[in-house]
Order: structure tokens, then C-alpha cells, then sequence
């Protein structure tokens, strides 16, 4: 398998590019046209609980290659995601530190952007990586899901396994991989619905992000009331992540496309799906929709040097 993308920032940026525009769409909408707050509650209920779940379901199941291939990726992804997760959840003992705030915020410290990484993969390694990368993110994905929500179960004095039972993203994923297991295609009709369907969660999610974001004040705004959090969050996912995950590759002997794949998932800009699962947990969604748009913004800087270092 042979890299044949380009790295250079300009690349990234032109990834990047569309993801700022639709969340500036949605920060528009919301200021420009006075769209009313019940409106865009909906529409994040809409994305959490059918859009991306469709999205979720389909990629799984349609991803190429068996789960084996990727064993070795997902061993290396899955161990620089355990110590990025463990390190997050360190960070509540930040001092002042706001319970609620960490519990929200923490997901941004491991989650992934799997649309720009789904992206990034075809450009890294074509339709081979294509296929290595889903199946890899097919697995992790309710283990980050997991650790996402307990913090907010467990803040909310919420109850864990009734809301890890009933997390669309965790059924989704779950489902996926079962009926990969039967090994049977999927009824024209719903595959052409679900991906109908699942085409509009990217979009969606973004706007509603956008929507959430709120000019800083003093006592809530980003860098200002939990700037330590937010930087430690930021800097884990965007630093520690990748540098563990190069660390990691070296020791298994991981390298070529499939190494590269693996920092590359690692230095990801954190999910647009965090804020969707703060707002709907009763988190704090405008302090994570904050912490997107500084993990979109510093990755620009970040995630092209990771991918030639890993090179």
C-alpha cells in the first residue's frame, strides 16, 4: 500500500475548510435570522438519535475487509486512546476546575473527527486504507462512546448502564458490527434510506455546533473560566495522542501506511459529536462546542506535522 496524498497544510486546510463554513453557517443562522433555541434543540435530537446513527450503522457494515486486517491498528489506536482517556480523566483534579465542565469537556480529550478521518485515510492510503481505517474505528468507537458518557452519567447522578444501554451511537455501532457478523448484504431499500439518512448528520451536526457557540465572557468563556481544562484537553488530544501512538507503533514494529494511518487517527481534531451528547446528557454543550472550534483551529497546525513526522 503506497502514501499518495499530499500532507502539506494546504491539504488539511482544504479538508478543514468546509467543517468551519457550515459551523460559521450555523452561528449565522442562529445571530442573522433569530432562529428560536427550541428550533435548534430538535434539530440536535433529529441528528443524535436518527441521522448519525444511520451514518454510523451503514459505515460499519459496508466497510471492506474483515476486522482481523486491522488488528494490529487497532492495538496501537486503541492503546494511545486508553492513555489519552486516562490522562483526561486526571485533568478533573485541575484546581477550580468546574465538575460539570469536565464532565462535559472530557470526551474532547480522546474522541475523533471520523469524517475528516475518513477522508484523511483515502488520501493516505487510497482505497486499501480506506478500508483498514473504518474497519479500525468500527471497533473503537463504542469503547470512546463508553468512556464519554460515564463522566455525565456518573456528574448527572444519571444511571451509567440505562444510559450506555440506550446511546443510540453505542446501538448503532453494536448493530453494525452484528449484522457484519451474518455476513449478509444489506435490502437495497434500506441501505439506500439509511444512506439517505446519514448523509445529513455531518452537515446537521455542524450547524448545530455553530449554533451553540457563544461570544467568551468572563465568567464562561473559552480560555477564561476553565482555560486550564480546555488547554490540557486540547493539548492531549493534538499532542500526547499522536506522540504516544508513534511511540506505540515503533514498539509493534507498526509501520508503512498502516503506522501512518494510526497517528494520523490519533491526531484527529476532537468529534463534532461531543457537543451533541453534552446537550443531550444535559452537559454543558456551549463550553464543548467551544472546545471543537479550538481543536479544529489548533489541528490546522498540528495534524500536518504529525502526518509527515509519522512519514
Amino acid at each position: 500500500m503506497v502514501c499518495n496524498a499530499p500532507t502539506d497544510r494546504s491539504a488539511v486546510l482544504e479538508l478543514l475548510g468546509p467543517e468551519f463554513a457550515l459551523m460559521l453557517a450555523g452561528l449565522a443562522l442562529r445571530r442573522g435570522l433569530a432562529w428560536p433555541e427550541q428550533g435548534w434543540v430538535m434539530l440536535e435530537k433529529l441528528n443524535y438519535f436518527l441521522l448519525f446513527p444511520c451514518l454510523l450503522f451503514l459505515s460499519i457494515v459496508k466497510a471492506p475487509g474483515s476486522i482481523a486486517s486491522a488488528a494490529s491498528m487497532m492495538l496501537a489506536a486503541g492503546t494511545s486512546a486508553a492513555c489519552a482517556i486516562a490522562m483526561g480523566m486526571a485533568c478533573r483534579w485541575i484546581p477550580q476546575t468546574q465538575p460539570q465542565r469536565f464532565a462535559s469537556g472530557v470526551q474532547t480529550a480522546f474522541r475523533f473527527n471520523s469524517y475528516l478521518g475518513l477522508a484523511m485515510a483515502e488520501r493516505l492510503g487510497g482505497a486499501e486504507g480506506l478500508a483498514l481505517f473504518s474497519i479500525m474505528i468500527s471497533v473503537l468507537i463504542p469503547c470512546f462512546n463508553v468512556a464519554a458518557v460515564y463522566p455525565m452519567a456518573r456528574q448527572g447522578k444519571q444511571n451509567l448502564w440505562r444510559e450506555l444501554a440506550g446511546n443510540p451511537l453505542i446501538i448503532a455501532t453494536l448493530g453494525g458490527l452484528a449484522w457484519r457478523s451474518l455476513e449478509m448484504p444489506l435490502p437495497g431499500l434500506i441501505q439506500a434510506s439509511l444512506g439517505r439518512l446519514g448523509q445529513a448528520a455531518l452537515p446537521l451536526g455542524l450547524l448545530c455546533v455553530g449554533a451553540a457557540l457563544r461570544w467568551p465572557r468572563s465568567e464562561q468563556g473559552l480560555l477564561v473560566g476553565d482555560r486550564w481544562l480546555a488547554l490540557c484537553f486540547t493539548t492531549i488530544k493534538l499532542i500526547a495522542m499522536p506522540a504516544i501512538a508513534l511511540l506505540v507503533c515503533d514498539a509493534l514494529g507498526l509501520g508503512g501506511t498502516a503506522g501512518l494511518l494510526v497517528v494520523m487517527f490519533c491526531a484527529l481534531p476532537t468529534s463534532p459529536a461531543s457537543y451533541v451528547l453534552a446537550s443531550r446528557m444535559g452537559g454543558d454543550g456551549v463550553y464543548v462546542a467551544q472546545l471543537i472550534t479550538l481543536s479544529l483551529l489548533v489541528s490546522t497546525l498540528t495534524l500536518p506535522f504529525w502526518i509527515q513526522f509519522a512519514r
